[in-house]
């Protein structure tokens, strides 16, 4: 519906329409309650009439208005008013980007102004699982303040079939038919996955980005046609011109990432926007020459937490913070960190680079505490010392009024160490990418480690094959390499557990592999861990339970090892344990691998809740993991979703004939639960898989299991505790 000034939505003025497009009009409004101009964004009235859709967008709206960054557009609400759907959002005063665009392209220093803040955008909505699916220079405003701001964060995934009102021109808005379904997007700027109809995952967003970076590099786009279908082909077939040729002068550096960034495979592209993040921040560093990239083992300093009060329990409370986040930080093996005394004399504002430069420092972490009656409000950042870069940046609020201080300093403590530091924190992820970014045969062993870390975000096995390759040649040059061999016995536990490139003997080299690893260093949490999965792949539920004890007590804050743990413990048998478990480490490290959802996905469905156990999948990015296939085949079919539950089914055949052929092998090696595999089974019979060793037992028995299940004792070949 068209509003005009003077409408009434509920509390909201409006006083002018300011854009339209597929995902609905908006307009600006005074919000009269708070105040405030906001900006309204009405729904089309086919998406409001489909529940399903509705809900689902409004569910997926709420996610993304959880994200809190400098560079994305907040949503403030979804409301109904006089049968009308709307989102309340930020107003951004200023010009699209689009707008500001030559003919001639952006200068370097320009360029990277813009395209560092939209990485670190795209950044913080991958890490919550977010794609935005519709990436283009209209959808980034620029504020009168200076600020970039993009804009349907997330909710491009939900457009409609059809666009509702008018779209800036044909091309911009178009939808492609293809023979899999319909290919949402603004074709221009679309993935060659987008294009086919296929799915997309981050990887699609990163593409999008690099035509958009090559457009604000040379003033013209990389791909091109007198249609959308001439574009459209263009995407799928065409090498864009170098960077070089179109613009000379143009850093090197910056054209590689774009260059990556343009891959037509997606597995060649940055994996996601942390990974692009790091490569732009990186690339941006002066070089007098050309010289090869080695990551190495990074000094950290945390700075002296700042107050700007007299309040001794709050300067406490930064002192005690400051000591805290430095020890919890010390206990992860892949970081080397400043002395709390050394670090202590930079009480006052300070340039981070030259803190770097006077400390050895690559990075630093520093902070500020305030309070508001029982509230306090830590603020705190990650500074990558060579570019001045912020790779993290967040406010965590804390009531103090019925909480122990010491209580809310470990759990600042918890919070910040974990998202920082973990395995699958902010700053290894960074250093990951860029070890991903490597030849093989070129990493060195530290590289490995923190490439093996990227890995497990997603568990692929073109990765798998090329880590397991390179860390034995690291443990070969380096023998007395205990996270080295830890790395190596967990890759072994996924030839296994994963089956992914299995060779003989899995178990046993995985179990010896650990060996090695705590017998050459067991104050590592790292190699615990690793004997702990070990123990797990053999069904050693004892030696498995104490080795992950051991973990939890060496270094509490490795929430990547723990959630793990965590999961083999649910599946074991002590589902709620587990999952207490698994839930502290999603609520400890927003940045959790996404995988660790598969607790409560497997708890929701043995208990017959399925449409749960279905919105827990979706939330898993894995793309091409057979577990993930199954779940969704099976789940499906058990709601008696047959279409979507064939194709998953299909999908499952496609990637992974071995599990298709016999699902039962590897759900029986991480379930260990026969009435749960056989209710999971069940599942995939129904949407049409012949499933090897059925027999009537089992097909009259197993569509009957959704109660709560005991654990099962190991199957044959499994060497019990």
């Amino acid at each position: 519906m068209a509003l005009t000034p003077g409408t009434r939505l509920g509390v909201y003025a409006v006083t002018a329409k300011i854009g339209e497009g597929g995902m609905g009009e908006v307009y600006r409004a005074r919000d009269t309650r708070l105040d405030r101009d906001v900006a309204l964004k009405v729904l089309p009235a086919d998406m409001a009439e489909d529940p399903e859709r509705l809900e689902r967008f409004q569910r997926e709206a709420r996610a993304v208005a959880a994200l809190n960054h400098p560079n994305i557009v907040t949503i403030y609400s979804v409301e109904k008013a006089d049968d009308t759907h709307f989102l309340t959002m930020e107003l951004v005063e200023g010009t699209t980007l689009e707008a500001a665009l030559t003919d001639e392209g952006l200068s370097q220093e320009r360029f990277l102004e813009l395209a560092s803040p939209l990485a670190s955008a795209v950044a913080a909505a991958h890490t919550k699982g977010i794609t935005h699916r519709d990436l283009k220079p209209q959808n980034v405003m620029l504020g009168r303040d200076g600020g970039l701001k993009v804009l349907d964060f997330g909710l491009a995934r939900f457009a409609p079939t059809e666009a509702s009102g008018a779209p800036a021109s044909g091309e911009e808005a178009t939808i492609l038919q293809t023979q899999e379904g319909l290919a949402v997007g603004t074709v221009p700027y679309m993935s060659p996955e987008q294009v086919e109809g296929r799915a997309v995952d981050p990887r699609s967003d990163i593409f999008s980005l690099g035509v958009m970076f090559y457009e604000m590099a040379t003033g013209r786009r990389p791909f091109a046609g007198a249609s959308s279908m001439a574009v459209a082909s263009s995407i799928l077939r065409d090498e864009p011109s170098s960077i070089s040729d179109v613009k000379p002068g143009f850093p090197n550096t910056l054209t590689e990432v774009i260059g990556r960034c343009l891959a037509k495979d997606p597995s060649a592209r940055y994996q996601d926007g942390q990974a692009l993040h790091a490569a732009l921040s990186k690339a941006a560093e002066p070089r007098s020459q050309p010289v090869a990239t080695t990551v190495d083992m990074p000094w950290i300093a945390v700075l002296p937490f700042k107050t700007r009060t007299t309040d001794d329990e709050l300067e406490a409370l930064a002192e005690g913070l400051t000591e805290d986040i430095t020890a919890g930080l010390s206990l992860f093996s892949h970081l080397l960190v400043v002395s709390a005394s050394s670090a202590a004399r930079y009480e006052g504002p300070v340039d981070a680079r030259l803190v770097g430069q006077e400390l050895g420092a690559h990075f630093v972490i520093d902070g500020s505490i305030r309070k508001a009656r029982t509230t306090i409000r830590v603020r705190v950042r990650l500074v990558d010392t060579a570019t001045g870069t912020h790779l993290w940046a967040e406010h965590l609020d804390r009531d103090v009024q019925e909480s122990d201080v010491f209580a809310v300093q470990d759990a600042l403590t918890d919070r910040i160490v974990a998202t920082i530091a973990d395995p699958q924190g902010v700053l290894t992820r960074a250093l990951g990418a860029m070890a991903t970014a490597k030849s093989a045969e070129m990493l060195t062993t530290y590289e490995c480690l923190v490439r093996f870390f990227t890995y497990e975000q997603q568990v692929q096995p073109q990765e798998h094959a090329v880590l397991r390759s390179a860390l034995e040649q690291a443990v070969s040059r380096e023998p007395d390499h205990a996270d080295a061999w830890a790395c190596l016995a967990i890759l072994y536990v996924h030839e296994f557990l994963l089956e992914l490139n299995p060779r003989p003997d899995s178990q046993g080299r995985a179990l010896r592999a650990a060996q090695r690893a705590v017998a050459l260093d067991p104050t590592r949490a790292t190699v615990h861990n690793a004997l702990a999965q070990s123990h797990y792949c053999r069904a050693e539920l004892g030696p498995f339970r104490r080795a992950a004890g051991r973990v939890a007590v060496l270094n509490p804050r490795d929430t990547a090892a723990i959630g793990q743990l965590g999961l083999m413990m649910a599946f074991s048998g002590d589902w709620s344990t587990g999952l207490a478990v698994v839930e502290r480490v999603m609520q400890q490290n927003p940045h959790h691998v996404s995988w660790l959802h598969f607790g409560h996905l497997w708890d929701h469905y043995r208990k017959g809740e399925y449409e749960q156990a279905l919105d827990v999948a979706e939330q898993i990015n894995m793309p091409g993991n057979n577990i993930v296939s199954i779940a969704l085949a099976s789940t499906h079919a058990q709601m008696g979703h047959q279409e979507p539950a064939r194709e998953h089914l299909d999908t499952l055949v496609r990637i992974s004939p071995q599990s298709a052929g016999n699902p039962r092998g590897i759900l029986s090696k991480w379930l260990m639960s026969d009435e749960l595999v056989e209710h999971i089974v069940d599942g995939l019979r129904k949407a049409g898989l012949d499933v090897e060793g059925d027999d009537a037992t089992a097909r009259g028995t197993a569509s009957e299991v959704v109660a709560p299940l005991e654990p099962r004792r190991p199957f044959v070949g499994r060497q019990a505790e």
